[in-house]
């Protein structure tokens, strides 16, 4: 099969030079002129021309089409395109990754231009994804997991329009979804499954040649779509594997803030025990102060830290001057931070309804990560926006974010830019903004350093649970 088709285009050209000789050949039998000769020439290199460009595209999906159900028992080299996948496969560590070689492996396998695939479960209903990542747009070819399509292949190979049988199941299926399979341009659907685990589903358009799907067809997208669900599969049981690591992780988080409690706790309990023997005392009067007011302020972070992380933390909505509270905010930062510079641009008289302790501890959390990327002398300039939504926009000149951690991964727990960093204070932000019914997003900038944008909604602050 490689033979043949490798020998196309040498086949070809060899005709060409062939061509080139017998038109040199005549042109000495018959005294051809020149001129004459030229002529014909350029007509014949322009319908070669013409041929070649017919030849790519289609027409070679065609020609390729046609010499392997034609030639050969069956129309793949099944080991070939196995293996071609399994290359594809290769250092895909993810299900996007895993949907782009899917879709080169069928792109150049199979004679459709139009491949369509969906990614999901019986439970959460399956989603259309697309190679470019780019998904918006796609709503509409979400299937749910109890659709007819999808209990039907959970039992069968394939359902495909074009088989004539008498099976009242697949006509009756193909009836009832003829509307959604036409404006989606699918014929041809294979589930993506292993076992009893159905991860995704593959869509075909029709056959560019022409022609109708056959066993072929389907034996060669059985032995692909096990392949890929192993390795969805495979990376599903990964990701499960990560999040128990994060919940090992944040059960060690709690173990180290129960110790701070408890430690608190006990101070407190020694001064309980030694007050009625030195509560006269003037030096016993101001220590046993300062350890109660260095006690409540321990236990009031941990509580507000454990608070947010448990999601627990209900905002207190108020209306507020954002000036105002930006200022005072960054003032009181200012002395605690006072190794960087803050500059602040806000409209004056601009109001939100929001929980302005919130907004501080976003803040707080953003400009200490800033100080502790940069160093000394980062300069963080503070700036908000107005239109359909408030934005606060913090913006700094220390080294950026690193690229795998953007746009979100930083805001998930125990993700951090720097080597010693918890991965707790961006998440908290998050949480922060989150409850606030707000949204956050980051980017690096082109000069360098990092750009956090929070975007809140005008009026009432929709508070979430």
């Amino acid at each position: 099969r490689k033979v043949v088709y490798a020998t196309i285009a040498p086949v070809a050209f060899s005709g060409f030079f062939i061509f080139v000789g017998i038109m040199s050949l005549l042109t000495r039998l018959f005294g051809w002129t020149v001129p004459f000769v030229l002529h014909w020439m350029i007509v014949v290199l322009g319908l070669l021309a013409i041929l070649v460009l017919a030849l790519s595209g289609r027409v070679r999906k065609n020609v390729k089409y046609f010499v392997s159900t034609h030639f050969y028992v069956n129309k793949y080299e099944y080991r070939d395109e196995w293996l071609a996948f399994s290359d594809l496969l290769q250092g895909k560590l993810s299900e996007r990754g895993v949907v782009e070689a899917m879709y080169q492996i069928l792109r150049d396998s199979l004679y459709t231009g139009n491949i369509m695939i969906w990614l999901g479960d019986i439970q959460r209903g399956f989603r259309l994804i697309s190679p470019d990542g780019d998904d918006g747009g796609q709503n509409n070819g979400t299937i749910p997991g109890d659709d007819p399509v999808v209990c039907y292949l959970h039992n069968a190979p394939y359902l495909y329009s074009g088989e004539d049988d008498d099976d009242p199941l697949r006509r009756s299926i193909l009836q009832e979804k003829a509307d959604l399979l036409e404006t989606l341009g699918v014929v041809l659907m294979v589930p993506l499954i292993l076992g009893n685990q159905c991860v995704g589903l593959i869509g075909l358009g029709p056959e560019s040649t022409g022609g109708r799907y056959g066993h072929d067809d389907f034996d060669l997208l059985a032995a692909l779509s096990s392949h890929a669900a192993s390795a969805l599969l495979a990376m599903q049981n990964a990701e499960k594997l990560a999040q128990a690591r994060e919940q090992s992780a944040w059960n060690n988080l709690s173990a180290f803030v129960l110790h701070d409690i408890k430690n608190a706790a006990t101070m407190l309990d020694l001064v309980r025990k030694n007050a009625p023997r030195h509560m006269d005392n003037p030096e016993f009067q101001k220590d046993m102060l300062e350890c109660i007011d260095d006690a409540l302020k321990r236990m009031a972070k941990v509580q507000t830290r454990l608070s947010v992380l448990k999601g627990e933390m209900t905002p207190d909505i108020k209306t507020v001057v954002l000036d105002d509270l930006l200022r005072s905010c960054v003032g009181g930062f200012a002395k605690k931070l006072s190794d960087i510079d803050i500059a602040l641009e806000c409209p004056a008289g601009l109001c939100l309804e929001t929980d302005p302790g919130f907004i501080c501890q976003i803040l707080e959390n953003l400009l200490i990560n800033a100080r502790e990327a940069g160093g000394a002398g980062t300069r963080v300039h503070i700036e908000v926006t107005t239109g359909s939504t408030i934005g606060i926009v913090l913006q700094d000149n220390g080294p950026g974010i690193r690229a795998d951690l953007l746009p979100l991964s930083l805001f998930e727990p125990f993700r951090s830019a720097r080597p010693d960093g918890s991965g707790i204070g961006l998440w908290q932000v998050r949480q922060l903004v989150e409850k606030l019914g707000g949204d956050i997003g980051v980017r690096n900038m082109a000069d360098g350093g990092a750009r956090f944008t929070i975007l809140f909604p005008i009026g009432p602050a929709p508070v979430r649970g």
